[in-house]
């Protein structure tokens, strides 16, 4: 066990230790064999995280072992408490810096004002938990595919139905691009999605996490700049997927809005 002199002046001063003899003359200071297990049990309180003066009011109680038994499950409470708060924090931590690295890899071009034509899809919509969560209609309507051989072009639509941003279950549309519209069975829909005159549109190239909330935020500024409102349904359209990169900083995304004057 090392205490370095500073520590020993420091618990004098608080009251907690004091030396065996102080030389009058001198004012140098000096300890006993017989301190050793006083010392022993400050700095092993120490160590376990109790503080000057909680140090000083166990002491004098120390061989009590109902006493130190509730001390110590006390101070045991206490630290998982404080674990949980600070694993609370890394993961915080960790979630803002996975964001913060996602954005830099995201580029947002300049809005662009243009005609949509119509195009024909074969569509699944349904309420999903989380936007994050749209993978579970992705996954139905690529069994589905598979299931029933259709031939269905790249890229694909997603159109959020939901007036405004939704913490919880929004509601939203999938579509892949198709030759032509075959019968539709349940809720696995062929349908045509009509041309839009006027649109404003915006891409990005990047991860989906963030990359929406920093185009979307791009596209109502100008939006609101430019005296326009919205006319219809947001929705994104994949350009380049992860299917075809798997790198996410060559993903290529276009939000499409309509829009007009006010």
């Amino acid at each position: 066990m090392r205490v370095s002199p500073r520590m020993l002046r420091h618990y004098e001063k608080c009251g907690v230790f004091y030396p065996a003899q102080i030389d009058k003359f001198t004012g140098y200071r000096q300890y006993s064999a017989g301190q050793i297990p006083l010392i022993t049990k400050i700095v092993a309180l120490r160590d376990m995280g109790f503080s000057i003066e909680e140090i000083n009011d166990i002491l004098p109680h120390f061989e009590d072992n109902a006493y130190m038994d509730g001390v110590l499950r006390a101070k045991i409470a206490t630290v998982k408490l404080s674990i949980q708060a600070e694993q609370e924090k890394l993961e915080a931590l960790m979630y803002m810096s996975g964001i913060v690295r996602k954005e830099r890899n995201i580029m947002v071009f300049e809005v662009e004002l243009k005609k949509l034509p119509p195009i024909k899809v074969l569509s699944l919509r349904g309420i999903i938990p989380h936007y994050r969560d749209e993978g579970i209609l992705w996954e139905k309507l690529a069994q589905y595919i598979e299931e029933n051989k259709i031939l269905v072009k790249g890229g694909g639509y997603s159109t959020f139905f939901d007036e405004e941003y939704k913490e919880t279950n929004p509601d939203v549309e999938i579509a892949v691009l198709v030759d032509k519209l075959d019968e539709s069975v349940g809720e696995f829909i062929y349908k045509e999605y009509r041309e839009i005159s006027q649109a404003a549109t915006i891409r990005f190239s990047g991860p989906y996490d963030g990359g929406y909330d920093a185009a979307c935020e791009k596209l109502a500024n100008w939006i609101e700049k430019n005296s326009y409102v919205f006319a219809g349904q947001l929705r994104g359209h994949v350009i380049i997927s992860p299917q075809e990169d798997s790198n996410p900083e060559n993903w290529l995304t276009e939000i499409q809005v309509p829009v007009e004057r006010k």
